[in-house]
């Protein structure tokens, strides 16, 4: 199995993404394979990860668990990664579903509520990324 492949059927990943100045941040986010030599996660559209991939869309991946305590043995992936909204999320919503089931979609219900309380949108934005 590609590196890529292993990343992206992991249940969790290490999104790092880059700072204008070059450094990386670092994010344990659930992930789905998407389509061909693609991934993908759903976030908030004000998170940093969005205004990061505003700047560069490099992204490095890892496999690692829920508190982003990298996987032993596992590789960091390059890529590339593109921000997505509205009709073109859904296609991300429909394969994390896919994968996740009902706790993604737990998930997205805990997600419209508490968006009600804090007037803002949650996890309306999709990431898809793309495997060189």
């Amino acid at each position: 199995m590609s590196a890529h492949a292993d990343v992206a059927n992991n249940r969790y990943a290490l999104f790092t993404s880059f700072r204008k100045d070059g450094r990386g941040v670092g994010t344990a986010v659930w992930i789905a394979p998407f389509g061909d030599g693609e991934a993908c996660f759903t976030t908030g559209g004000v998170s940093g990860k969005v205004k990061r991939l505003a700047h560069t869309s490099r992204v490095t991946l890892q496999a690692c668990d829920v508190r982003g305590r990298l996987t032993p043995g596992s590789q960091v992936v390059e890529a590339t990664a593109r921000v997505v909204t509205g009709a073109d999320c859904e296609l991300v919503n429909v394969a994390m579903s896919k994968k996740y089931k009902i706790q993604f979609r737990m998930l997205s219900a805990s997600n419209k509520i508490t968006s009600i309380f804090r007037k803002s949108t949650v996890a309306d934005t999709g990431i898809i990324i793309s495997f060189h």
